[in-house]
């Protein structure tokens, strides 16, 4: 990766909290850039070395910046080594620079994540040595300059990590309590609670302690950068930070600051905490609009904040909880008499974090959205509560509650979503489908993609009353996005109905992309343009499988769609790809999806062909691995040729058998409900029927496809 100015572009990777990069991707959109990648903990943008430095500045949520001085494919402790041997340390790091080295994410050799650590200080030692450069050491406790490597799926990101310190530690608290809230936890909840939109005219924090939130609310609503308290001194010192100005990043950022019109009020039971906060808020310049003093929970009263009614309020707090308080009695006393003390406020909200999901439903509240988050090992709970008119126009506005028909659809997605866990993260995927007519009386299927809903309602039969119909389809349109807590605009709907010929490829409305995540590799959808949005979830498990078989083989692609499948193989080592499709949309699709998983098209084959034509025209047996999955009916304009898979396959069986090479090996795959496998395949071939082995549990409602590995018989297997 090219930083030989600040100019050059590259990538760079933002680390973030598990369950947050939604929000860290969001920050990088905000800075005009794009992401290319979004992974868990892990998102990836593409930008010069000053974009990667503006991020670290601005980012409130995230808590290291990589700059990535190599990725590639990293199966073996000899690959990895070959990988550090491309990337020019002594361009990269200073002569007798000592070094630091963060390992993250997991693969199957390595064991202990010191030996990766070694297999670095290796490399860099090596080609010191080589240019007769003093060997840098290697120091934990205050380096230099910290190198980062980071492992998912076979492949690895390499890079220095900008900042020599996390990113939570902004240099105004030196004074902390006995479990002070982390500054990115804190800028996690106001995100979550959109407290900027619109800006409330007060903040009250009742149980401040050292003051994190109320500070992170007031820069956050002043547009005052995280990290302008941040020395250049405090950076990785290495090459690149030559080539930026820090000095005049933060005076850029500088000229963006506003004086909030936000009043900001704490108060803690502990006259300790209040003096830590009170410091801590000195220390960063803001103690002319925050004021914190020694007061109980009792006194949060409207009357103690001279609140007029034009006044929006927001309550936010971290009170405490489980290490924080230790008697449950004591807990679940402290945040009654919370939830009782906001019921007072008009035109306001309440905010809390919290370890457990019990706490949240102790204040006596219903929440309006809640969010649950992992940081340090340790479960955490956002909830949102509207209180009194805000509360009104919440009721008024959707109806306090559900009415009681759509709660079997809400319960069911609850359920599923459970249950889906274990998948998704075994998986390291964005995208699911969530519910597929699960319940007879709610006929829709619902997918996730990262943050966004694609929700396919199926048109009722004749016989279903049309009124009672479409109440059921605007009580889903209604609750499940609030149910799911995704934004409204993020919903995306279609009308299924009987497909027939190539009306699944019609074109209907402006494109909506969305980047999706899978097993390490990364994904666009289009979510509004055809019927299908360009990634089959239900082939999870063979990208999965290709993934992990397809080292050195020579793979074949028919009909390849979007190239999602051969983008599994050719992370999977596959010695070569070539991809097959008639449509100049798809293969434009197909290079895309190559090039943002760090592949070059150029390496790779791409055809526009008719597949029925081109498996004709000179076969010869070159290929290890054919994958086979055809439409279940097509007809092209230019030729009178139609396909239809349960007339036809056996025949496109045999044509595809022409082209494997020996000893090779081919899937097929297709969704016609009704399929058989033609008894003729099994004579000649040897099959093995992999239609449940190939669905995981999101699609385990009524198989969505049939799939066998097929390998031609030997003479002898064939008499």
């Amino acid at each position: 990766m090219n930083h030989d100015s600040k100019h050059s572009t590259g990538i760079f990777a933002i680390g973030t909290l598990l369950a947050t990069d939604d929000l860290v991707a969001d920050e990088v959109k905000a800075l005009g850039l794009d992401v290319r990648g979004r992974q868990l903990g892990w998102v990836t943008a593409e930008g010069t070395l000053n974009d990667a430095y503006r991020a670290l500045l601005t980012t409130r949520v995230g808590d290291r910046v990589v700059w990535i001085l190599q990725r590639g494919e990293a199966t073996s402790a000899d690959q990895f080594r070959d990988l550090l041997r491309t990337i020019d340390w002594n361009q990269t790091l200073y002569p007798g620079a000592t070094i630091r080295v963060d390992i993250t994410g997991k693969v199957a050799w390595v064991k202990d994540s010191r030996f990766a650590g070694q297999l670095v200080m290796d490399a860099i030692r090596d080609q010191a040595s080589v240019a007769n450069r003093p060997r840098p050491d290697y120091e934990t406790e205050e380096p230099s300059v910290r190198l980062a490597v980071r492992f998912g799926r076979g492949q690895v990101d390499i890079g220095v990590n900008l900042n020599r310190s996390p990113l939570n530690q902004r240099g105004y608290r030196t004074e902390g309590g006995e479990a002070p809230l982390r500054e990115t936890l804190a800028q996690v909840m106001l995100s979550r609670l959109k407290i900027d939109q619109p800006k409330p005219t007060v903040v009250i924090d009742p149980c401040c302690g050292s003051g994190t939130i109320l500070i992170e609310a007031c820069m956050r609503l002043s547009q005052i950068a995280p990290q302008r308290f941040r020395a250049s001194s405090q950076l990785s010192r290495w090459t690149g930070l030559e080539k930026i100005s820090w000095t005049e990043l933060v005076a850029n950022e500088r000229l963006k600051e506003q004086e909030p019109s936000t009043r900001f009020f704490g108060f803690d039971i502990n006259s300790d905490a209040v003096e830590r906060a009170r410091a801590n808020i000195e220390r960063a310049g803001l103690s002319q609009w925050i004021t914190v003093d020694v007061a109980a929970i009792d006194d949060l009263t409207p009357e103690n904040f001279a609140l007029s009614e034009a006044d929006h309020v927001w309550i936010l707090a971290n009170p405490p909880y489980g290490t924080r308080l230790s008697r449950h009695e004591d807990l679940a006393e402290l945040y009654r008499i919370l939830g009782e003390r906001c019921k007072a406020f008009s035109h306001a909200h309440l905010g809390l974090i919290t370890s457990e999901k019990e706490w949240i439903q102790a204040v006596g509240l219903r929440s309006d959205k809640k969010w649950e988050m992992q940081a340090g090992g340790m479960r955490l709970n956002i909830g949102k509560f509207a209180l009194g008119l805000n509360a009104v126009m919440t009721q008024k506005h959707d109806a306090s509650e559900p009415p009681e028909e759509i709660w079997p659809l809400l319960n069911r997605l609850t359920k599923n979503l459970r249950l889906r866990s274990k998948l998704l993260k075994k998986n390291e995927t964005s995208c699911f489908r969530l519910y597929d007519s699960d319940l007879p009386e709610y006929n829709v299927v619902i997918d996730q993609y990262a943050d966004y809903l694609h929700i396919q309602e199926y048109r009722p039969p004749k016989t279903v009353d049309p009124k009672r119909a479409n109440d059921r389809r605007q009580l889903i349109r209604q609750w499940v996005p609030k149910h799911l807590g995704i934004a409204l605009k993020h919903v995306v709907y279609k009308e299924r109905f009987r497909q027939s010929g190539n009306s699944q490829y019609e074109r209907n409305a402006e494109p909506l992309w969305v980047a999706v995540d899978e097993n390490g590799m990364h994904f666009e959808v289009n979510l509004t343009t055809y019927t299908d949005v360009g990634l089959f979830l239900d082939h999870r498990p063979l990208r999965r499988w290709l993934l992990e078989s397809c080292r050195g083989l020579r793979v074949l692609n028919l009909f390849c769609y979007t190239g999602a499948l051969s983008v599994a193989a050719a992370k999977g080592l596959a010695r070569s790809v070539t991809s097959i499709d008639m449509s100049k949309t798809y293969l434009t699709w197909a290079h895309r999806h190559f090039e943002i998983n760090g592949l070059n098209p150029k390496h790779y084959q791409f055809i526009r062909a008719n597949v029925l034509e081109w498996l004709t025209e000179n076969p010869e047996p070159q290929f290890d691995l054919i994958i086979l999955d055809p439409p279940t009916f097509s007809n092209t304009k230019s030729t009178e040729q139609t396909l239809d898979i349960q007339r036809d396959h056996s025949a496109l069986i045999d044509a595809c058998l022409q082209w494997l090479a020996p000893n090779g090996q081919m899937y097929f795959s297709n969704n016609f409900k009704g399929f058989t496998l033609d008894e003729s395949v099994s004579e000649r071939c040897i099959i093995k029927d992999l239609t449940r082995a190939s669905i995981d549990l999101d699609f385990d409602r009524r198989a969505p496809h049939f799939l066998f590995k097929i390998s031609p018989k030997t003479d002898n297997e064939s008499v």
